[in-house]
């Protein structure tokens, strides 16, 4: 299958060299001038590693990918720069970019070095398969959290578990969704049976993935439990899924894994009869820090790291926390984990917002850093919707839409009625 790689570089001749050389080496490449662009391409093609320059007219690239990563948490991102300087270095690395290559280049050094990154994505993602077993002896007993609503999850999972029915899990991107999944397997009557996962999202083809003669998932699962994602954005499928499930004898379990947009307009209700509904993370702020120390193992957290890890309202969800204090523990090494290991956005921004109200760093702040911070915030509470956000921000729709363009920060289209 041809690997997808996106270039998002504002220098046309930048842009056309590694394109050129890119597709030479057997790549389908995509290009984009802005971070915009780019979003727009992840949001419909199967990317799979973004070249991504630092400096962008009128934008930040370490902005551009903090937004992927909030997008495609799995996506390998490789920075460019003339520019290069250890902070840049340093901060992209701690927003999870897997190198950091200075202007000027040899090109046959890019195309090896993202071969290599490829590869290295390509291992990581057969250890996760090979981890699979493993997986499927996750219990809810191993699922962390006392939070209402998390608890109201877990116990109406268990009782579907047993049921032998088709299910949609449904939530946010990073709330735990595909465990929870794994553990109703576990408890199911078919825990002996195979799990086998798939991304539709990943596929070109998402039919042939699924039935393809002699290797699609579908077969691979056999009377087992079948966990999809990006099932629902492909209506025919769908409708093929509800024939094969009607006509065959032996038919996985099927588990759908979901957001809410994507449920809004998919007809799936006679396809899986039972639903869990998974909260955010910021739905359970008193798990955070029961989560952060579970990901920290052996490592400690210092009081402040503590205070501004429950003030972050945590966009990405549980990965995000997780992946947050992972790399914060690569950093500090056989330290605590202090501020200076958390990203900007929760080390800095979130500290003067807390619960005993507004405090200005010692440092100072940068008042358009925390403006867009704080907008970005109430896009991803409001779930990309313009008005609703305007509406948290105390703004009108005009103000906010101002903001929007000044900062080059995308929402949802609610102009439309529904």
């Amino acid at each position: 299958m041809t690997r997808n790689i996106l270039v998002i570089d504002d220098e046309p001749n930048m842009r056309w060299v590694l394109g050129k050389a890119l597709e030479q080496a057997g790549y389908s490449v995509s290009l984009a001038a802005s971070g915009d662009e780019g979003l727009t391409v992840l949001g419909h093609t199967a990317i799979e590693l973004v070249l991504l320059d630092v400096k962008l007219k009128g934008e930040d690239g370490l902005t551009v990918l903090r937004r992927l990563r909030e997008r495609r948490s799995d996506i390998v991102v490789m920075m460019l720069t003339a520019y290069g300087t250890v902070s840049n270095a340093v901060e992209a690395m701690q927003l999870g970019a897997a190198d950091f290559l200075r202007k000027p280049f040899d090109v046959e050094e890019i195309v090896f070095k993202v071969a290599r990154s490829l590869e290295r994505r390509a291992l990581q993602q057969q250890v996760a398969q090979l981890t699979l077993a493993q997986h499927a002896h996750i219990s809810f007993a191993t699922l962390l959290g006392s939070a209402p609503l998390w608890q109201r999850a877990l116990t109406h999972a268990q009782q579907l578990a047993v049921l032998d029915v088709n299910l949609l899990v449904v939530g946010e991107a990073g709330t735990g969704r595909t465990c929870l999944a794994r553990a109703i397997h576990a408890a199911s009557l078919r825990r002996h049976a195979p799990l086998v996962e798939a991304d539709l999202a990943a596929y070109t083809a998402p039919a042939e993935a699924l039935f393809g003669s002699g290797n699609g998932v579908w077969e691979r699962a056999g009377n087992g439990t079948l966990i999809v994602r990006g099932l629902l954005a492909e209506s025919d499928v769908v409708a093929v899924i509800a024939t094969r499930m009607a006509s065959d004898g032996v038919s996985p379990r099927l588990i759908i894994i979901a957001t809410l947009e994507e449920v809004a307009g998919a007809q799936v209700h006679a396809l899986t009869p039972g639903r869990v509904d998974v909260p955010a993370l910021r739905d359970r702020p008193n798990d955070i820090l029961l989560l952060a120390h579970a990901f920290a193992g052996e490592a400690r957290l210092t009081p402040h790291a503590m205070q501004q890890l429950e003030a972050y309202t945590w966009p990405g969800n549980v990965a995000e926390l997780a992946g947050v204090i992972q790399r914060a523990g690569v950093l500090a090494g056989a330290a605590p984990i202090d501020l200076v290991h958390l990203p900007r956005e929760i080390a800095e921004v979130a500290s003067f917002v807390t619960a005993r109200g507004i405090q200005l760093p010692p440092g100072g702040i940068n008042l358009e850093e925390v403006e867009q911070h704080l907008i970005r915030q109430a896009l991803s509470q409001a779930r990309g919707n313009k008005s609703k956000a305007a509406d948290l921000l105390g703004l009108t729709r005009h103000t906010l839409l101002y903001r929007l363009e000044k900062y080059h920060i995308q929402g949802h289209d609610d102009t439309t009625p529904s």
